[in-house]
C-alpha cells in the first residue's frame, strides 16, 4: 500500500471531519445562564396605608397577594394584587370601601384598575346604596372611580342596570351615569 494514499485518504477523512463538526455546531446545546424572570416584590396579607400631609389616614390597601412584575427597564414596573379592598377615608366624615376579585397599577401611574366584582359601598349609613359592576379603574390622586369597559352591567341598591360609562367621585360622592338602561327590583320579603 502506498503511503501517499493512506496520508491523502487521512486527510480527506480529516476535512469531512472538520466540515461536519463545523456544520453541526449551531444544533449543539448550549447552557442557559439567564436567571428567569424574578419578581420585583412580593407581599401576602399586606395593608398598605397612604397617609395625607397631616397624617391622617388617606387610602387603605389591603390584598391577600401583591406582587411587583419587572417589565421593560423604560417603562417601569407593574403591580398585580389578588382579593383587593380599600378603604378611602374622606377629610370630613366619609369613608368608602371599594373590593374586587384582583387589580393592577400600570407601570408609572396612579390609575389602579380592578376586575372581577368589583364593588363600593359606604362603610357607614344606607347598607342598600353600594354600586357593583365587573370592572372599574380608580384614579387615586383625584379620588375619581369610573368604567374601563363599554357597556358595564352594574347594580346600584335594588337597581340593576347597564351604562355606556359610569363615573363616581369619590369626594363630591356624586355618580354620574351615561346612557342607562335598567330596572328596579323590589326588595324581597324574608
Amino acid at each position: 500500500m502506498n503511503w501517499r494514499w493512506v496520508s491523502l485518504a487521512a486527510a480527506l477523512a480529516a476535512i469531512v471531519i472538520g466540515y461536519g463538526a463545523f456544520v453541526d455546531s449551531g444544533s449543539m446545546p448550549t447552557a442557559n445562564h439567564e436567571m428567569p424572570e424574578q419578581p420585583g416584590y412580593y407581599l401576602k396579607d399586606a395593608v398598605i396605608l397612604r397617609t395625607r400631609e397631616d397624617g391622617s389616614p388617606g387610602v387603605e390597601l389591603i390584598a391577600r397577594r401583591i406582587q411587583q412584575r419587572l417589565t421593560q427597564p423604560a417603562r417601569g414596573e407593574a403591580i398585580t394584587m389578588e382579593s383587593v379592598r380599600v378603604n378611602y377615608f374622606g377629610k370630613k366624615d366619609w369613608q368608602w370601601a371599594l373590593t374586587a376579585d384582583k387589580g393592577e397599577v400600570p407601570p408609572n401611574s396612579r390609575i389602579v384598575q380592578l376586575d372581577g366584582n368589583v364593588e363600593l359601598r359606604p362603610l357607614e349609613g344606607d347598607s342598600n346604596a353600594f354600586l357593583r359592576t365587573d370592572e372599574l379603574a380608580i384614579d387615586t390622586e383625584k379620588n375619581l372611580a369610573y368604567s374601563t369597559r363599554s357597556p358595564a352591567h352594574m347594580r346600584f341598591g335594588q337597581h340593576v342596570m347597564t351604562v355606556k360609562s359610569l363615573r363616581a367621585d369619590l369626594t363630591s360622592e356624586k355618580l354620574r351615569l351615561e346612557t342607562v338602561n335598567g330596572r328596579f327590583e323590589p326588595q324581597r320579603k324574608q
